[in-house]
């Protein structure tokens, strides 16, 4: 991308699931810490159908947004809109034995910090799901772009507070250059079962990290 190639950040169409995922595919799934750190993807094993039903399975729900470059999709920011009267804990059913640990991991973080117990006043929060950009463009202040755009759509809906779930250390540091809090944090090296360690992420990704941005 030149100096004079313009970024256009907007909503996702629904026909354009396919090339949202072809993204991801070359970029997040792959590349992602944990994601990486349990060979979710491999040259051998190039897609899992878990990960990416999980990934994708509020693609449709109006708050996904992409951004656009010379009619290339250069980021990806998938938006989930909890809900509390529509909202409980519940296991996402999969059935890859790598996969499963990392979204174990998740769900162990959200009910740890227990968003609507934690924030009794609020009805509606937008979870910022899923943050990916072009290898090739970043530190251009794309992931920025993406997520200030969901910081608009999070106050057309109504929403309280955003929600960041940060496995990389590069969206954590997005947050806080954004001006999130930081409520709950986990080093991975400290997330075992049986005694064992589940993950471990390459250098600088030491940490699972939950941000919230009150509006």
């Amino acid at each position: 991308m030149t100096e004079n190639e313009v970024v256009n950040i907007r909503l996702a169409c629904a026909d354009e699931k396919e090339a949202v995922r072809d993204h991801l595919r070359e970029f997040f799934f792959k590349q992602e810490p944990c994601n990486e750190s349990v060979g979710i993807i491999t040259e051998e094993r190039p897609i899992c159908h878990d990960l990416e039903s999980f990934t994708l399975q509020g693609f449709n729900n109006g708050l996904s947004i992409i951004a656009e470059c010379n009619g290339r999709i250069v980021g990806v920011c998938l938006n989930v809109m909890l809900e509390r009267d529509k909202f409980e804990f519940e296991e996402y059913p999969v059935t890859d034995e790598r996969f499963v640990k990392v979204v174990r991991l998740l769900e162990h973080a959200e009910r740890q910090v227990d968003l609507f117990k934690r924030y009794p006043e609020v009805n509606k929060i937008l979870s910022i799901f899923v943050l990916s950009v072009d290898a090739s463009l970043r530190g251009k202040g794309i992931a920025k772009k993406l997520t200030n755009k969901s910081k608009e759509l999070a106050k057309e809906h109504g929403a309280q507070i955003m929600f960041m779930e940060c496995t990389s250390f590069f969206s954590a540091a997005v947050a806080k250059a954004l001006g999130y809090e930081l409520i709950w944090s986990l080093d991975y090296d400290n997330y075992k079962i049986n005694g064992e360690v589940v993950l471990k992420p390459a250098y600088p990704h030491k940490s699972l990290q939950l941000f919230v941005y009150k509006l």
